[in-house]
């Protein structure tokens, strides 16, 4: 089938609009876009309709794909942290290992958050660049799966366990960081000038010794962590993440429907490619017009009798918290993420 295909020249919504992102997320890839540009569109020709991917998923006919079989578990739940860049980048690595190895491994996303973003002192970015007085939780999807690669991923830790003590730390860190800032606005302008508080601090946060004494509190003092990440590290070492980027801007949350489907008709080019090959595909799209964004993986899309498209997600919202996209959604996409073993 090609580029001339019905099946791209009738996209159609047929489902709900994508909802508004419920916990704090990224705003780097609006500091990226400000400081280096808008980087170019690198949408992918369309392949055809859907052929049949053993064993990383199954084909609907000519209606479609569902790879949601490459999943160990049903989506699973961020709560109030926003991660989920790190439930995307799991979501990924996991179909990934199971489409190279066969076999259904649960990959930790308390231990991936903690390493990509916590012992990194990668969430002391926003106050150090905007002055906000807060950790900052958000991150890239690609981060977190070169994170997973080059260090490996712990499997126990839960999740659940980890954010009743995230929650604490959080609270007491960011009282620590608004006393400094509340004390750097009273020194002298010539001490500002000597002496920045907010690297400093980040600096001493990257100290093997804190990030011991940090670990040891968020996960328990779990002995195992180091060998079991030394063991997917091991496994997970010839993987690599597959990246695109188009150009959009957060206004594109107010575009009309069919606009938004014209526009992001190249992301919809793409999507379709990722899941014909058998690959879920995390999908990062602006949310509001202050650079808010979220991230999902794409699991799967069907097709109606007039040609229709429905992307079928896999969400970050635990139980019932997956919703459809569908091509009047795509202009809102910002980045495309997959995982290749």
């Amino acid at each position: 089938m090609g580029m001339n295909s019905p099946l791209l020249t009738a996209l159609i919504l047929t489902c709900a609009a994508v909802p508004v992102v419920r916990a704090q997320e990224a705003p780097v890839y609006g500091a990226l876009l400000r400081s280096a540009g808008p980087a170019p569109d690198m949408g992918t020709p369309f392949m055809g309709p859907a052929r049949p991917v053993e064993p990383s998923g199954t084909s609907a006919g000519s209606g479609g794909v569902d790879l949601s079989g490459q999943f160990p578990t049903s989506s699973r739940d961020q709560l109030d942290v926003g991660s989920c860049h790190t439930f995307t980048a799991v979501g990924l690595l996991e179909a990934a290992y199971y489409r190279k190895y066969g076999e259904r491994i649960r990959f930790s996303e308390a231990d991936l958050f903690m390493q990509y973003r916590l012992l990194s002192g990668n969430a002391y970015d926003s106050w150090v660049w905007r002055t906000k007085p807060e950790l900052g939780e958000g991150g890239r999807v690609q981060g977190d799966i070169e994170t997973a690669i080059a260090r490996g991923v712990a499997t126990t830790p839960q999740y659940s366990d980890f954010v009743e003590r995230y929650r604490r730390y959080r609270e007491a860190e960011q009282r620590t960081l608004q006393n400094i800032e509340e004390q750097r606005k009273k020194d002298p302008w010539y001490v500002r000038l000597l002496y920045d508080p907010r690297r400093h601090w980040r600096r001493m946060q990257q100290d093997p010794q804190a990030q011991r004494i940090l670990q040891n509190y968020l996960m328990g003092n779990d002995r195992t962590l180091e060998s079991q990440r030394e063991t997917t590290r091991q496994k997970l070492q010839g993987f690599k993440v597959d990246r695109q980027f188009f150009i959009t801007l957060p206004n594109s949350v107010d575009r009309p429907k069919e606009q938004c489907r014209r526009d992001g008709r190249s992301r919809t080019q793409a999507v379709l490619k990722e899941l014909d090959a058998g690959r879920p595909v995390g999908v990062s799209y602006f949310t509001d017009n202050d650079w808010g964004s979220h991230v999902i993986i794409v699991t799967g899309y069907k097709t109606d009798e007039t040609g229709g498209i429905v992307f079928k997600t896999r969400n970050s919202w635990g139980a019932g918290g997956d919703f459809n996209m569908c091509p009047d959604d795509m202009c809102k996409v910002h980045q495309l993420a997959s995982v290749r073993p």
